[in-house]
């Protein structure tokens, strides 16, 4: 693992002094999502006026995604770079960012933009007006990007139903929580590929408490995503391993469930003030 530049870490803490909140992005070969991924990004902190970071971790990328980062981070201290010689996966990245994050609440989003940046303040309202455990983002899939819908929906009630939850989209993985939270729900004995589909239900089992919040979803800007058109064969794979997941939190469902608020309001508060 590389960081971009030691110097540019501590530039940032200078001058944002205490971190409010990091945003890790993993990117796989997105050379041509970088640049706005982090302009739509800053654009977003500089709405937001808090002190904020965004971390982008190279997993391993073959194409020129690792300059990209840098050139990013030379000419932006509040954008950071960590690199993964191989590939780790989605996971593996996220705890990479957990680990050099300075902010006190995290944010995950993708780096192909279907999540939009500009959402980020949305979850971090929603956290202030709410103070939940967890905020996930629900995702409303703008025109070209309905086609898996049917699969995400099907997919979605399976959790509810196998892990007794009402979330409307229980398998988002763009989400905001305290970094120690999401490194907690991050933690499980099993290897899982797809372990990005199961943050709600890692949530859930823990009887945390979720405030979902609106967002729409657009298609990738640029690159290919690992899902097919018809993505049967990742489904699947998806639901064998939440049943996996299942059998490993279901003694953690009995011992530590609470009192849980399934039903937060979803709309923006109008005050933005509070603590983190």
């Amino acid at each position: 693992m590389t960081l971009s530049g030691e110097t540019a870490h501590d530039s940032a803490r200078t001058a944002l002094g205490e971190v409010v909140l990091s945003v890790i992005a993993p990117c796989f070969n997105e050379k041509d999502n970088v640049d706005l991924l982090v302009d739509r990004t800053i654009a977003t902190f500089d709405a937001m006026g808090i002190p904020a970071e965004l971390l982008l971790i190279d997993d391993g990328s073959h194409d020129a995604t690792w300059d990209r980062i840098t050139g990013k981070a030379q000419a932006d201290p509040r954008v950071r770079g960590v690199r993964h010689e191989v590939n780790c996966g989605i996971e593996g990245a996220w705890h990479s960012g957990l680990r050099t994050a300075n902010g006190r609440l995290t944010c995950l989003i993708d780096a192909d933009l279907q999540n939009r940046p500009e959402d980020i303040e949305s979850l971090y309202r929603a956290y202030l007006r709410d103070v939940p455990d967890l905020v996930q983002a629900v995702r409303h899939p703008m025109r070209g990007v309905r086609r898996c819908r049917l699969f995400s929906r099907g997919l979605n009630l399976l959790l509810n139903v196998v892990f007794g939850m009402k979330l409307r989209d229980n398998k988002s993985g763009f989400v905001l929580a305290r970094r120690e939270t999401l490194t907690e729900l991050l933690q499980h004995e099993r290897e899982y590929r797809y372990f990005q589909s199961f943050i709600g239900a890692a949530a859930g089992v823990r009887g945390y408490l979720i405030t979902e919040v609106d967002t729409d979803f657009d298609q990738r800007h640029a690159g290919k995503s690992f899902l097919s058109r018809f993505p049967i064969l990742v489904s699947l794979r998806i639901v064998r391993e939440m049943i996996r997941y299942r059998a490993e939190t279901w003694e953690l469902a009995h011992k530590t469930r609470r009192q849980t608020n399934w039903f937060p309001t979803s709309a923006l508060a109008d005050s933005t003030g509070g603590e983190v």
